[in-house]
């Protein structure tokens, strides 16, 4: 990824530290030939500017063995659209959740601890929200290319019973 408007030595450093977010700057320095104190002033730029907007752990979305990774298309009737997405977005196996155009307005990318977790979470769509026409769930077996979520998805956590973006705790943490 290349990102206009900085040089070729910020760009380095961000795809280094898209590589590995933990790399020291001793590390980038060595690599992209400038001193220690120069990377580190470059990326307390970059950070100021907003481009590198923080840094975080890339924890497996699955993690147990039972776990699965589902993608789930729904149909709405029209006047029921803005309920069902709002009742998909409060579900907490739905990971990611867009709207689309075409027969069905709504796709999450979901992750449930087992297949009753997946039952049940179908289930509760069509018992909780009135209006939806249909719901097509595909289990994922594979991921060919690219990953099901992007590099800039923040996943919500609870710390202090205080619902945050892992961003935002970061930030209070420095």
């Amino acid at each position: 990824m290349w990102i206009d408007g900085i040089d070729e030595k910020d760009n380095q450093i961000i795809a280094l530290l898209r590589e590995d977010g933990r790399m020291s700057y001793s590390d980038i320095s060595h690599r992209i030939g400038l001193s220690r104190t120069a990377v580190k002033n470059r990326i307390s730029a970059l950070e100021k500017a907003g481009i590198i907007c923080g840094y975080r752990a890339v924890v497996a979305l699955q993690p147990s063995p039972q776990a699965m990774t589902f993608v789930v298309n729904i149909e709405t009737e029209p006047g029921h659209f803005e309920e069902v997405r709002d009742a998909l977005t409060e579900e907490e196996q739905a990971i990611t959740v867009v709207q689309t155009t075409g027969r069905c307005h709504l796709m999450a990318v979901c992750i449930a601890a087992d297949r009753q977790d997946l039952r049940d979470f179908l289930n509760r769509m069509y018992k909780k929200v009135p209006g939806i026409l249909g719901i097509n769930a595909n289990t994922v077996i594979d991921v060919a290319k690219g990953s099901l979520l992007p590099d800039n998805t923040l996943i919500e956590v609870r710390a202090n019973d205080e619902k945050r973006t892992g961003a935002e705790i970061s930030a209070k943490n420095q």
